[in-house]
């Protein structure tokens, strides 16, 4: 039992180093065919793409994998944000894509932190702010806020309950409660009053769809959850055939006063 006690914590370190699946700067799957600006900041790379006169500002949390050209799914996301008439702010965690540094759970945080704050510093008066998260972005955009400042609308989209709920359905409990990265959404997430909407497919072996919805189930009364039928993490956009851009231009006209 001793060498198992000693073994566990190591296994726990090495599954932290699997979360983050960064890409450099060089891989690339599409270019962003509407204007938009590109800039570094504290060694991040941000992007800001205007929206509708009226429409509100939403800073986007990508998820663990890729950077902001890869895969072409995520330039798709920023599309229908845009069509939906937001004013985007999207950027790469340290590491990802041609952002400096090495990302762990607090790196991550602090990056989010930092861009929100840009975002918060051009946000016009008197036009919603959203926080969009998709899958380990969900995590991300939960901490900004809860422990930064409150939205008027929180969007999560393929996101889990916490790192070590994800671990566990791929490893055992026993190994998951030993990394060292939480990301614990779902205590976080009670302390919410603003609106939360939720979407995930039904085929997300990634992050399973029963960890969104226990999720689901920590958030406070207004919210709202969209199941898409045989939708898997990476394809639920496509799966959608539409549904995904008419929900995300609801849910954001739900913030217009």
């Amino acid at each position: 039992m001793d060498g198992v006690g000693n073994i566990l914590p190591m296994l726990g370190r090495l599954t932290d180093r699997s979360v983050f699946w960064a890409l450099p700067g060089w891989v690339s799957a599409y270019s962003l065919p509407i204007p938009h600006h590109s800039f570094r900041y504290r060694g991040m790379e941000v992007w800001y793409i205007p929206g509708a006169d009226d429409g509100p500002t939403v800073l986007y949390c990508h998820g663990n994998s890729g950077n902001l050209r890869f895969p072409k799914e995520r330039g798709d996301r920023f599309l229908a944000l845009h069509k939906a008439g937001a004013h985007l702010w999207v950027f790469d965690y340290r590491g990802y894509g041609r952002s400096s540094g090495r990302p762990t759970e607090a790196n991550v945080f602090e990056d989010a932190v930092a861009v929100h704050s840009l975002a918060r510093t051009y946000h016009p008066d008197g036009r919603p702010f959203v926080l969009f998260g998709r899958s380990l972005g969900g995590a991300v955009a939960i901490y900004l806020a809860t422990e930064v400042q409150e939205p008027e609308m929180l969007i999560l989209e393929s996101t889990f309950s916490s790192a070590a709920d994800v671990c566990a359905g791929y490893t055992c409990r026993a190994l998951a409660n030993q990394m060292s990265y939480r990301f614990d959404s779902a205590s976080r997430l009670p302390r919410l009053k603003c609106p939360v909407r939720m979407i995930h497919g039904t085929n997300d072996w990634v992050v399973p769809y029963h960890l969104g919805r226990r999720l689901y189930a920590q958030a406070y009364s207004n919210k709202e959850f969209i199941t898409i039928e045989g939708a898997g993490h990476n394809d639920l956009q496509r799966k959608a055939e539409g549904r995904y851009e008419k929900t995300l231009s609801r849910w954001l006209s739900q913030t217009q006063p």
